[in-house]
């Protein structure tokens, strides 16, 4: 009945369309579940679904954004252009006991890992992804209320000696914490010779 309802007030032009209070007149091509529907004396149709969200302009995008970036945990296909000698060029997590961080790190625009917290360690030889010459790397977190201790993602160059990596003073040194931002971007270049 409800279906029927909300067809005849749409296809009459009566009034405004509404979900959980919010005017939606641009909404098409969507189907709707286990509402309710209300027609008030102006001809305003009133859709209660407490289980859909609706969101606006930037509150949109950014949800749209959010959905769209996926945790990376299996390291794509090498991006570099070769001549970046493997096990030379590393990138290390230090987490101490955060919450709330989930951080894409990007070399020369490719998303190469997620870091979560209370995830692994990562330990990750980023050579195949690195150009000779200037690299863009960047970090953006997308989390939600960051907490706990500092974590810090180093970038730079190291060794492996009987299976341990010695990473050498960083050429990055990306830190977030508490009163970090949840949503944001830092870009640094990394030059790689």
């Amino acid at each position: 009945m409800s279906t029927i309802l909300l067809a005849l007030a749409l296809s009459a032009n009566a009034g405004t369309l509404h979900v959980n209070g919010a005017p939606v007149d641009g909404l098409r091509s969507f189907e709707f579940s286990n509402v309710s529907v209300k027609v008030d004396e102006n001809g305003d149709v009133f859709i209660i679904a407490p289980q859909y969200n609706v969101s606006f302009g930037d509150e949109a995008e950014a949800k749209k954004k959010k959905r769209k970036n996926k945790d990376v945990v299996t390291p794509p296909s090498p991006s570099g252009d070769g001549l970046v000698p493997g096990n030379r060029w590393w990138l290390i997590s230090e987490d101490n006991s955060t919450t709330g961080h989930v951080v894409d790190v990007t070399v020369n625009g490719t998303v190469i890992t997620t870091f979560k917290s209370g995830g692994t360690q990562i330990i990750m030889d980023v050579g195949p992804y690195l150009w000779m010459g200037d690299n863009t790397i960047g970090f953006t977190s997308r989390g939600e209320t960051p907490g706990g201790g500092a974590l810090f993602l180093y970038m730079g160059t190291g060794s492996i000696d009987a299976g341990r990596i010695s990473q050498d003073e960083p050429k990055i040194k990306m830190k977030r914490n508490a009163t970090s931002a949840a949503l944001d971007t830092v870009i640094y270049t990394l030059a790689v010779d």
